[in-house]
């Protein structure tokens, strides 16, 4: 009897400890997190909800008070991290807008002339994903702005052959020294193209400009496609530099006067101080405006479900965004993140 009750309390103070270093990973120091593995842990934080719910049964039934206690203190910190991207919110899109998307039907094609755009973002797995699903949900989804990371040259000629151009016939891709590239794809005309725009030492991110109409008025959204580094061993300080460098390109240009969207692999999630200060100069991610949930986006098509939520759409006080969804595609680790965006500059946008 002395075992048991010896294991059960080493059973019990193991995955205490595991859940108090999960939740507090939301609120870990910044200088902490490109400690090795601390990354990891913090992008793994909303899981834990699980861990604690299992902790706290078996404290329950084996009557530990306070680790039930412990168990209740953990439940509701993770509640206060989770709560802001649930629930109900009013969205930002226009009337116009709203009716425009909410017509999804087959026969519908995007307009280019029109005040809103559904855009699209997808890690492709260094060429892997299948290039036939990804025009068909550009077709069916009326995507007018797609973002590809990890693409290859082969990859860039696969999808031309898949009919990406009968959709998005307009393109711009970063420089392909490196074995893999970013890249653009827009209905619209493209606006200063630019095959790198932030100062990044992961990789070049692709910019251009798309104009929008309406109500008699022209405004411009710029969008960039992103790559940071992946924190694995040996790349921890490098993954919180590349971040730090967008971060630092968001302090000069979140409130220049440009709209922007930011889409694309960033390699971290919202529970982490590195992605934190990427949002705080005045960027906003879609996942958590919309309340759409954490949206988890890695690994998918694999036997593990999808753990962190790495993969974005990041919009500035220019932009309104709504109707932030996921979807899988084939062939690729990572989930196709979707949105609306529109100006909010243009009359009756709100």
């Amino acid at each position: 009897m002395t075992s048991r009750n010896t294991g059960l309390k080493i059973t019990l103070g193991v995955l205490c400890a595991l859940c108090l270093l999960f939740t507090l990973s939301w609120w870990m120091p910044y200088s902490w997190e490109t400690v090795p593995l601390m990354a990891d842990i913090s992008a793994l934080a909303p899981w834990t909800l699980v861990l604690i719910i299992i902790t706290f049964a078996i404290a329950a039934y084996s009557r530990r008070g306070i680790t039930c206690i412990v168990m209740s203190l953990c439940l509701v910190l993770q509640g206060v991290a989770i709560f802001p991207y649930f629930g109900h919110a009013d969205t930002e899109l226009s009337p116009a807008t709203r009716e425009i998307m909410a017509d999804m039907s087959t026969d519908k094609v995007a307009n280019p002339n029109d005040r809103c755009a559904r855009i699209m973002t997808l890690n492709v797995g260094q060429g892997r994903a299948d290039v036939h699903e990804i025009v068909r949900t550009v077709s069916e989804k009326r995507i007018e702005v797609l973002a590809l990371q990890e693409t290859t040259e082969s990859f860039i000629t696969e999808l031309e052959n898949a009919g990406i151009e009968s959709y998005l016939p307009n393109h711009i891709e970063s420089d392909s020294s490196s074995g893999t590239m970013n890249a653009i794809y827009t209905m619209a005309s493209l606006g200063d193209p630019s095959p790198t725009s932030i100062d990044s030492s992961a990789s070049d991110f692709p910019a251009a400009t798309v104009t929008f109409t309406g109500s008699g008025k022209s405004s411009k959204i710029r969008f960039i496609c992103v790559h940071t580094t992946s924190p694995k061993s040996g790349s921890f300080s490098q993954w919180g530099r590349a971040l730090d460098e967008i971060s630092e390109w968001s302090a000069q240009h979140a409130s220049d006067g440009t709209a922007y969207v930011l889409l694309g692999d960033f390699n971290a999630t919202s529970t982490q101080k590195h992605f934190q200060r990427i949002l705080n100069p005045g960027f906003r991610d879609a996942a958590r405006v919309t309340k759409s949930g954490m949206q988890f986006t890695w690994p998918v098509n694999g036997p593990l479900p999808s753990l962190a939520t790495i993969d974005h759409i990041l919009v500035n006080s220019g932009v309104h965004v709504g109707d932030a969804t996921t979807v899988k595609i084939k062939g690729t680790d990572h989930k196709a993140v979707l949105a609306v965006v529109e100006p909010s500059d243009i009359d009756g946008s709100k």
